[in-house]
Order: C-alpha cells, then structure tokens, then sequence
C-alpha cells in the first residue's frame, strides 16, 4: 500500500476514483489534501462526563454529549479573548477548553473509491496538520483510519492538550487526509455498501452521491441544522 503525491491526488481527482467537495487546488499538499473546521459541534457535558459511561450501549454513548452547538462570533466573546490578533469580530470560532475533547466536522465531503477502470482502491487517513499540533491540539488521536468506499464529512474528536482555552476559527485548515492506493475488495465486502457508518439499518446513515454533495452546498444555514446529534456521532 503506497501513499500518493499530490500529483497522483490531482489525477485520481481529476477521474472520479478520489472524492473531494468543495475542492480547493491551493489545499492539496505534496503528499496529502488539508480539510477544514465545520461551524457544528458537540461538548461533552460536565456532569453526565462524571457518570459511568458504557461504550457498549447506545444510550450512555448519547448522554455524553449533550445536543449540538454552533461555532460564535467573535464579537459575541471579545471580553474572553484578549489579545485579538489575528481574529475578526466576524469571525465564528469554537472555544476549547484544556483537557476538553468535542466533537466537530469537516467542511469536505471527502473519501476514495473501490477501484474504478482498472484503477487501485484507495482507502484514507486522517491526521492533524504540524501547525495545529505545535499548538496542542489533536484531531482524531489514534481513530483517523478511513475505508475503501467511504466518502463523506469527516467527524474528528478534536482533544486540547494544552494549558490554555484555545479558539478554533470554522474554517480553518485544522487536518489533512492521505490517500493511499491499496487493492479492491470484493463487492460483497465494500464499506459503501456494509460499513458501520457509511450505510448500516442501525443507524440510518444515508450514502452520499454527487448530486447529494452539490445539493448540500447549495443549502442555507437554516436547512443545514438537520445535522442533529445522531447524525454527526454516527458519521466517520
């Protein structure tokens, strides 16, 4: 399994073999494509934190975070933040507190196809970009494996290690996904067809295809608060 340069990204993308959108030249990387911070997220709550959680059950899994948010303006938390530099009072930010993990979104719908005209499979990885890491921040720890098949946003457990409450614009080019060439698995086995979060009964997790991605672009603040709590903790 070998991972690809930004001219193989380029050319898997150009074919339709990588799935990227909205697509921006200026994020592919030499050997990866940077992704954005989405402007929904979800907190832990401070006290159902302090009870027991069973990872084993979906009920408890749910009750540790506690209804989504939506990244402010700066304008509205000025009086929290001082220096400003940097920031604009229009700029919507996520406030995250030391030793705080949230839950959050990329801005791209993003993935590899199973192999396409003879083509390799390619499968991905997320990882932090260097500069977000300098600062303290982890975007999905050890869990930034991704699947051959799976083409969607990304959610990211994004964990501040410093000392300090850190504010993330939405926006910004917090991760970078890898693609990497690999084999084709055979149909019965696609993740687009039998992954856990891509399409599973138990969850509901609709497949995305372009025309859903172009209509998802199109769609106003208002129509995009339909990505409720079980949607987001159930995609990748």
């Amino acid at each position: 399994m070998s991972v690809l340069s930004k001219p193989e990204i380029l050319r898997h993308f150009k074919i339709g073999n990588i799935v990227i959108s909205p697509f921006n030249k200026d994020n592919v990387a030499n050997s990866s494509y940077d992704v954005r911070l989405g402007k929904y997220f979800f907190r832990q709550d401070p006290i159902k934190h302090s009870q027991v959680l069973n990872p084993f059950y979906e009920k408890s899994l749910r009750r540790m975070y506690d209804g989504a948010e939506e990244a402010v303006f700066v304008s509205e938390i000025r009086s929290k933040l001082n220096p400003f530099h940097g920031l604009k009072a229009n700029d919507s930010v996520i406030l995250i507190a030391p030793g705080e993990t949230i839950l959050a979104h990329t801005v791209e719908f993003i993935g590899g196809k199973n192999g396409m005209k003879g083509l390799p499979a390619i499968t991905t990885e997320m990882r932090a970009r260097s500069s977000i890491g300098r600062i303290g921040i982890a975007v999905c720890k050890c869990a930034g494996w991704g699947d051959i098949g799976y083409v969607n946003r990304w959610t990211m457990e994004i964990t501040n290690f410093a000392n300090s409450i850190i504010p993330l614009p939405v926006g910004v080019r917090i991760a970078q996904i890898i693609f990497h060439e690999t084999t084709p698995v055979v149909e019965i086995d696609k993740y687009a067809k039998k992954g856990k979060y891509q399409a599973s009964e138990k969850y509901k997790v609709r497949k995305y295809s372009s025309s859903d991605i172009d209509r998802f672009l199109r769609l106003d603040d208002k129509e995009t608060k339909y990505l409720s709590r079980k949607k987001l903790l159930s995609s990748k």
